[in-house]
């Protein structure tokens, strides 16, 4: 593994493990600090499955699911969105940063965009995430 944290990709065989393997395709690899788990669907994400790998070590943790209208179990995508938003609470509630976790739709001709994302999610906290947390943390009280 590299200095950079290690991230924890969760996502649809059929979206985000089609765009990976395309990448394998073209000779790319995701990088050596990115763990993928495939799952059936992003509809089998829970709030365990995203818990479970940051304390496995994971310093972020990305969900990938299907567009609307793309997910062969119709409202899968849906369903691991509602469970990323509850798990950022979870997370926060803990002390852990919720940007650490993000969601993105994805579809399988997606693989530069992964990269990217990738390469975007390793940066340091994003400018204001602090702030934002904050703000969050004074509303809730």
């Amino acid at each position: 593994m590299t200095d950079q944290g290690k991230i924890v990709l969760l996502g649809c065989a059929r979206s985000a493990g089609e765009a990976i393997e395309a990448l394998a395709q073209a000779g790319r690899a995701l990088p050596s600090h990115v763990e993928w788990v495939r799952l059936p669907c992003g509809s089998a994400v829970d709030e365990l499955h995203i818990l479970r790998a940051f304390e496995a070590g994971a310093d972020r943790v990305m969900i990938l699911a299907c567009y609307d209208g793309a997910c062969r179990s119709v409202t899968g995508n849906r369903w691991a969105e509602k469970r990323v938003q509850g798990a950022k609470a979870l997370l926060e509630e803990a002390g852990i940063a919720g940007w650490r976790l993000q969601f993105r739709n994805i579809a399988p001709t997606m693989a530069t965009d992964l990269l990217a994302w990738l390469e975007a999610f390793q940066e340091p906290e994003p400018a204001g995430a602090a702030a934002a947390s904050s703000a969050e943390s004074e509303a809730k009280k």
